[in-house]
């Protein structure tokens, strides 16, 4: 009797899991179809006039690209939180998993002075470029 309900329990978790993928790739394209879809080298140049370099447009191009559903781009202006993850908790690892992969010493999570509130990914950009060229700046 106790496997049935641990199968039936399986089964329940697993159409959970379906239903929320479902849901979230049709949210996904149905944002992508109101906006232009950006391939690598236009999201970079769209970002590149928020004075983001090439470097960091292309990192987070590549750690967004993922995220999306089949047929589904980045784009510079898609939330963080909703479009690309729904839980807050996921946006952090993430920004800390792009600190890492740009080489910038990860700051304290918890600490809003010190990780502002980033609602898309234009603003992720621009604050992971000021972090860079701040540190460029500081003295050792």
């Amino acid at each position: 009797m106790g496997w049935l309900i641990a199968g039936w329990l399986l089964l329940l978790f697993i159409a959970v899991a379906i239903w929320d993928y479902v849901g979230w790739s049709r949210m996904q394209r149905r944002v992508a179809l109101a906006r232009s879809s950006l391939d690598r080298d236009p999201y970079i140049e769209v970002l590149a006039i928020s004075g983001v370099s090439h470097a960091v447009a292309g990192a987070l191009y590549d750690a967004l690209q993922p995220t999306c559903v089949k047929d589904v781009k980045p784009h510079p202006d898609d939330g963080l939180t909703g479009f690309y993850f729904d839980d807050p908790e996921d946006m952090e690892d993430f920004v800390e998993e792009m600190f890492v992969k740009l080489g910038l010493p990860t700051p304290s999570r918890y600490e809003p002075e010190i990780t502002p509130h980033l609602q898309s990914a234009r603003e992720l950009a621009v604050y992971l470029q000021s972090t860079i060229d701040s540190a460029q700046l500081s003295p050792e």
